[in-house]
């Protein structure tokens, strides 16, 4: 064996004769400081890179858990976003609903006016096809109209509609005005003058007479110079009264719905010809029914 290229390593086992003898060339003897030296830097990269792989997953999962997070956010954002905007559009349709209900109600008193003849504002949307350009002032979007606003012009449209159907409005018979309410030349006498207490309407005798009011039948019969009458009680101590009928149509303890044909049209009585005596009462009072023909 060359000693000049190896070195020899003998290695006993002092629990048994056997010797095992091995051989290394001398450059590697050399070079074992420089082994160590790579093995240890080999390590230590390793678990340099180790650390670095395991920071960079770590990273990694807190960057998409951040991530996720943000997303999760924003969803919120957007479904609060997406109900505020659809508690907005609901309310915004519900406040719609409302002027429309309203709006309904105006012109359902509007069409009741205008079949007592009685003389009305137009309702809004018919108005607004009218004076569509000749209109200004504030602006305010549905959004910022007032609930409780349109609640209680609401309430306060349908009490108006329930007063004017118990509370005799316009007229009982659509014709010619021969007599007003109050002082008169007598018609039959031609001599002197008399108080009258209502209006009569010419006519011609069978045409219909409607009660003006919702109310309840508390007289039919011939009444004195009246002939044969019909007076109806009302709502808000309010009573009418019509005369010179040709024919009743109605009975006593009969209620009665505004428009409603109670009789026809004559000329019994104390009368001068075909036409309708009307009267209103208030507390006992006679009325003047010209100011019950239209509504300011």
């Amino acid at each position: 064996m060359k000693n000049s290229n190896y070195s020899t390593i003998i290695i006993t086992n002092k629990h048994s004769n056997k010797t095992k003898i091995y051989t290394i060339k001398d450059k590697h003897v050399k070079n074992i400081a420089l082994y160590k030296k790579m093995v240890f830097y080999f390590s230590l990269f390793t678990l340099i890179l180790f650390f670095s792989f395991f920071i960079f997953i770590k990273y990694e999962r807190h960057e998409k858990e951040k991530l996720y997070n943000k997303v999760v956010m924003l969803e919120n954002k957007l479904g609060n976003k997406l109900n505020n905007q659809k508690n907005n559009k609901n309310s915004i349709h519900q406040k719609l609903d409302n002027l429309n209900k309203a709006e309904e109600y105006l012109l359902k008193i509007e069409k009741y006016l205008n079949e007592r003849e009685v003389k009305t504002l137009t309702s809004s949307k018919r108005n607004e096809r009218n004076t569509r350009s000749e209109v200004g002032g504030e602006y305010y979007s549905v959004e910022e109209m007032n609930s409780d606003l349109i609640k209680s012009k609401q309430e306060r449209v349908s009490e108006i509609l329930n007063k004017i159907q118990s509370i005799p409005i316009g007229l009982p018979h659509i014709g010619r005005l021969t007599s007003t309410f109050g002082v008169r030349g007598n018609p039959f006498s031609h001599q002197g003058g008399e108080f009258h207490p209502g209006l009569d309407l010419a006519g011609t005798i069978g045409d219909p007479i409607k009660s003006t009011a919702d109310g309840k039948v508390i007289f039919a019969s011939i009444k004195g110079g009246y002939g044969n009458c019909v007076i109806i009680k009302h709502a808000y101590k309010y009573e009418t009264l019509y005369g010179h009928l040709s024919e009743i149509d109605v009975k006593v303890g009969q209620n009665i719905k505004a428009g409603d044909v109670i009789g026809k049209l004559g000329s019994t009585g104390r009368s001068t010809g075909p036409h309708v005596h009307y009267e209103i009462i208030h507390n006992n009072e006679k009325k003047n029914p010209i100011n019950y023909l239209y509504i300011p």
